[in-house]
């Protein structure tokens, strides 16, 4: 019946409708569970919604303006974006520009105002392999140009992103990047080569770094340091059961006063679970699959190759980000520190994903 019905509305329209009801109730979301944080902290319930507020007022400008990009400009620069994606990401490396925070130097800081350059780096990282794709179409069933060929010129932004360090960041754009080779029509064999390396490459990362073995070792039994490294996950589960299927309604959670950590951001699905319950989370999904869904639709009437693989990319990119944002959040995979997209506090994820979002109307009127 969902589907049916989201068929007979114009993708266009159910993509920003879609677009738009998630930013707003991502800034509900995130003055109902900031306020209490924020009162104590910066003495304003109001502090991180007033900010919240300005990131999503600047990113729907951004929105409307990458909607009405040059898509031929993008294609056309597609090495510009890509040096400038690893230029940007490599800031973080300059210990005067770099700002680190939680034993992760992942922000630069310039005038006051702080950025994650992989929001952005990411999917200028996607313009370059959307056309790499396409420029290698013929040869993609080959092992060198369907697999090395991508991952190689990937590599690069991933030795930045564990320099910094970023597992989660590093894990998101491979499994995005292998995705789209799977689009572009690799050799069977190749893939499965290619996943079966990297799952020993995230093994050996895993076990190469002592607190993301203990991340882990947490993931698979928390309650063994409840009050340490399992705290914030059991907490999780807390909210969850919470929340049962109503929920405790909008505003009134217990686990946003200091029990939680990150409710705001990482953990803010948990919140979610709490406040309005199992039918709030399906309600949240339900919109994230209209998005998704919206975007599918454009991709079958895309206009070439081209802007069928890089809105491809950008799907996939934030479809895994909801993914691992939630499966986080009901225990099913380590922490990761990967925000739930549209929803989430946080300026660099919000404006960049809605200036990502908006490349994917541009693409959808771009003439043959």
């Amino acid at each position: 019946m969902l589907i049916n019905f989201l068929n007979n509305v114009n993708p266009r329209t159910l993509f920003t409708l879609s677009t738009l009801v998630l930013s707003i109730f991502g800034l509900v979301m995130v003055f109902s569970s900031s306020s209490v944080q924020a009162m104590e902290n910066h003495a304003d319930p109001y502090f991180f919604l007033k900010k919240q507020t300005f990131y999503l007022a600047f990113g729907l400008v951004l929105f409307w303006i990458s909607s009405k990009l040059k898509t031929e400009y993008l294609e056309k620069k597609y090495k510009f974006f890509y040096f400038l994606g690893f230029l940007l990401l490599a800031l973080t490396l300059i210990p005067i520009l770099s700002k680190t925070a939680g034993g992760a130097s992942r922000w630069i800081q310039v005038a006051g105002i702080s950025l994650q350059p992989i929001e952005i780096s990411k999917y200028l990282l996607l313009i370059f392999i959307a056309k790499h794709l396409m420029v290698k179409l013929n040869k993609i069933n080959t092992f060198k140009i369907g697999i090395i060929s991508p991952f190689t010129l990937t590599l690069p932004y991933v030795i930045v992103l564990l320099s910094q360090p970023d597992f989660g960041n590093t894990v998101l754009l491979l499994s995005t990047i292998f995705l789209m080779i799977i689009i572009a029509g690799a050799r069977i064999k190749h893939l499965i080569f290619s996943f079966i390396l990297l799952c020993l490459a995230f093994g050996a990362l895993i076990l190469a770094a002592p607190y993301r073995m203990k991340r882990l070792l947490t993931f698979l039994n928390p309650y063994e340091d409840p009050h340490g490294a399992g705290y914030q996950i059991i907490q999780s589960y807390v909210s969850f059961a919470k929340g049962k299927f109503f929920g405790v309604g909008l505003g009134n959670s217990s686990q946003k006063l200091f029990f939680l950590p990150q409710n705001h951001n990482d953990f803010i699905f948990s919140i979610i679970a709490e406040e309005l319950g199992f039918l709030g989370c399906i309600l949240t999904l339900i919109l994230f699959f209209s998005l998704f869904f919206s975007i599918y639709k454009m991709i079958l009437r895309a206009k070439d190759v081209f802007c069928r693989y890089l809105m491809s990319g950008i799907l996939l990119i934030t479809l895994m980000q909801v993914i691992i944002n939630i499966s986080v959040t009901i225990g099913l995979i380590p922490t990761k520190g990967v925000p739930l997209p549209l929803v989430s506090y946080g300026g660099s994820s919000l404006v960049f994903t809605l200036f990502s979002l908006g490349i994917i109307l541009a693409l959808d009127m771009r003439k043959k």
